[in-house]
């Protein structure tokens, strides 16, 4: 079981974890943001103990003795140093490099390097979706109809894209990106990292 993009509400994921019980043995970030990170540390303070971090290498610098700096660069540069002062505590280091094309260790997650939104933005594809998994229920599938989706952080959301002003961020490369994403199959359900699900279909057909 892993924990992704942890970004708020660290109470709030706790219980529900403990609610489910469920442990998660690390945590994947499908960019370094600190709106995607900025539970992690309460986080291990609640469990008492630290879990590794999986991230893309060029996201890295997000996470550890860089973090702050790096951090509070973006925040200045997007126009929300409020929100940068208000979250920052430290980040520990990663310990999972996670590059395209590889599979997330203990799952079916499937790499997708996507940069755009930042260097080292991710998606994670998964083939085979399980009822129950990040709130699909299998009664909503079609009989016989394959259901697989993409966790796709800040690269696509419902009706828009990743932001591209950020001092790492490339909008050609974001396209490109896009492009990709838009390989898929229509049916494709999207988890993006603010807002509701959609589909690739919906967004990119």
């Amino acid at each position: 079981m892993l924990l992704i993009d942890p970004g708020a509400d660290p109470e709030k994921i706790d219980n529900f974890m403990r609610y489910k019980g469920i442990k998660p043995s690390f945590i994947v970030l499908t960019h370094g943001h600190l709106d995607h990170t900025a539970a992690i540390p309460d986080l291990f303070e609640l469990w008492g103990t630290e879990l590794p971090i999986a991230i893309h290498p060029e996201d890295a610098r997000y996470l550890g003795k860089e973090s702050e700096e790096t951090n509070r660069l973006l925040f200045e540069a997007i126009r929300a140093p409020s929100y940068f002062r208000a979250s920052w505590k430290p980040l520990p280091a990663p310990e999972i490099l996670l590059t395209d094309g590889m599979t997330v260790p203990g799952t079916s997650l499937q790499v997708l390097h996507t940069p755009g939104h930042s260097r080292g933005s991710i998606c994670l594809y998964e083939p085979e979706l399980k009822a129950g998994s990040y709130g699909y229920e299998e009664e909503s599938r079609e009989q016989g109809a394959h259901c697989s989706c993409i966790i796709s952080g800040d690269t696509l959301f419902r009706d828009g894209v990743g932001r591209t002003d950020g001092p790492d961020s490339d909008i050609y490369a974001l396209e490109a990106s896009l492009r990709r994403l838009a390989l898929f199959s229509p049916d494709t359900l999207v988890f993006p990292g603010h807002g509701p699900r959609t589909s690739i279909g919906r967004e990119l057909g």
